[in-house]
């Protein structure tokens, strides 16, 4: 599973790779048939389970499908009404209890946030909406696409563009075979790592191997494997915009466990490589906004936690800060849905009883530097390149994009800009002109004639937004990225309750489910709710 399309392309083709080297054929030849695959446009729904098959197990994953048995009786509080508060809140509503939500912005939401349609923005890109945070919903994500369905909300399949990925690398366009080529070559240096890993490694099960693998970063593990040099830079660019950090902050095992065949990705041969994805045409907000409308739950807006601790009575104390004013709030069950970049500078009183391990998640766990620029085009100047406007490079102010909104009946188009690491960390939001006219210089070498037909606003001003995760005190941070020896010191403890604190948001999914995606907040939110269901029951 990948948060970028550009990430499933390199997917594909990595697995390509693998694919070639075991039927014995050459690359071209392989590259070939994938293509005749994947222009057969094969449903891998109808092939699996069929389309009965897909609706009845999207509504089996629907969030308010829960056991009609009596409520407990038992106030719960919610701090941060992103996708994991409001599912969560959804949730328990369902079964009878009524949460109280606090949010310190003035919306909901959370990085679900879209640009344009009814959400409006600083920004507007006519007959378009594009995604501030979370864009892609995979087949495989089945209570957003559950929430999708019962709202009645209209999808895009952004896959359907025709065009491939261009890699562009020390100053000249290259080609997939050379990138095909190389990872053939790299496979064997792989096995042996591959079987000694468990396969799954988290803090609590793993083995010496793991925890060898865990503690190499990506930059190290790519070097002493002899992994070739156009491979290194398409894996690089791909992991630093994909986990938002720079390979000597990641652990070689955020690779080795993407090749690893797990639960969100499955490898056919010469089949549909890349997954199903979509986009709602009208903004993935629409999901936050329709549970929240249809909540009966109270939600605070303003209110900004500063601390939290547990009373004599054994009740969860949360402290807020509302502008000048300090509110405090009791409730017997509390689920903190806060990233935990922000957790860190709240104070957590030693009265939780907050174990270490708990402790460290929370203080240490890595998150990328994550930004998105959008840029409005005349017209689909990448066509012209053989591309879907997908590309990646190693320029300065280039690093991956892919066409936003692409199925918009309007003649104009939007380009995303994906960085992370230190470009990403670095990109100035109040200086969105400098920034646009920066990385449009680099794209007009990938896409030649890029800069003449980007869209020019009054001022000779291009219509651009940068939406900079990293500098927002709401979040400090894009999404999880786990550092070197993250896998073996952190990996499952996040979600994990301690008492009458629960904990919610795309951090605390499993990074073997779908953790850093809009569908990880929402499994994390339905999975707090029955907990607390199950425990106060």
């Amino acid at each position: 599973m990948a948060r970028t399309p550009r990430f499933a392309e390199l997917r594909r083709t990595l697995r390509l790779a693998e694919a070639a080297s075991r039927a014995g054929i050459s690359t071209a030849e392989a590259i070939e048939r994938a293509r005749a695959a994947e222009r057969e446009r094969i449903s891998r729904r109808k092939l699996m389970i069929g389309a009965a098959g897909v609706a009845g197990a999207i509504a089996a994953s629907h969030p308010r499908m829960v056991s009609a048995k009596a409520p407990p009786q038992v106030s719960v509080g919610i701090v941060g009404a992103g996708l994991a508060g409001l599912v969560c809140a959804d949730r328990l509503e369902a079964a009878g209890v009524v949460p109280t939500l606090y949010e310190a912005s003035y919306r909901t939401g959370g990085r679900c946030f879209s640009l344009g349609g009814t959400f409006g923005g600083p920004v507007t890109f006519p007959g378009q909406v594009a995604e501030r945070g979370g864009e892609f919903i995979d087949t495989a994500h089945k209570t957003m696409l559950a929430y999708a369905n019962e709202f009645d909300l209209a999808k895009e399949d952004v896959n359907k563009e025709p065009g491939e990925v261009l890699y562009y690398f020390d100053g000249q366009h290259v080609p997939e075979e050379d990138v095909v080529d190389e990872y053939r070559d790299f496979v064997d240096a792989m096995h042996d790592d591959l079987q000694a890993s468990s396969g799954s490694p988290t803090a609590d099960d793993h083995n010496d191997d793991d925890v060898i693998l865990d503690q190499t970063t990506l930059e190290e593990y790519l070097l002493t494997r002899g992994a070739g040099p156009t491979l290194t830079k398409a894996i690089g660019e791909a992991y630093i915009a994909e986990y938002g950090r720079e390979l000597d902050e990641q652990s070689a095992l955020n690779f080795l466990l993407f090749i690893h065949a797990d639960k969100r990705s499955k490898f056919t041969p010469f089949g549909v490589f890349s997954d199903e994805r979509y986009h709602l045409k009208q903004g993935n907000e629409q999901i936050p906004a329709a549970i929240q409308d249809r909540l009966d739950a109270p939600l605070h807006l303003g209110h900004r936690l500063v601390k939290v601790k547990k009373t004599a009575a054994g009740k969860i104390e949360l402290t807020f800060k509302n502008g000048s004013q300090t509110v405090v709030k009791v409730h017997d069950a509390v689920v903190i849905t806060i990233p935990f970049t922000v957790l860190r500078g709240i104070t957590l009183d030693p009265s939780l009883g907050l174990p270490a391990w708990k402790t460290q998640a929370i203080q240490e766990m890595g998150y990328g530097n994550n930004a998105k620029m959008m840029l409005g085009f005349n017209s689909r100047i990448w066509n012209a390149s053989g591309s879907n406007g997908a590309s990646y490079s190693d320029l300065a102010n280039h690093q991956a994009t892919w066409e936003t909104n692409p199925t918009a009946p309007t003649s104009t188009r939007i380009i995303t800009d994906y960085s992370g690491g230190l470009r990403g960390a670095l990109l100035n939001p109040n200086a969105v002109q400098s920034e646009a006219s920066a990385f449009l210089a680099d794209l007009n070498l990938v896409f030649p004639g890029a800069a003449a037909a980007a869209t020019r606003l009054q001022g000779n001003k291009l219509r651009a937004h940068l939406e900079h995760w990293p500098s927002n005190p709401l979040t400090k941070g894009s999404y999880t990225s786990y550092m070197p020896g993250q896998f073996t010191s952190i990996s499952g403890n996040e979600g994990k309750p301690v008492d009458n604190l629960y904990f919610a948001g795309e951090h605390t999914n499993s990074f073997y489910e779908y953790q850093g995606f809009m569908e990880g907040a929402c499994l994390s939110g339905i999975d707090a709710a029955d907990t607390i269901l199950a425990d106060w029951g």
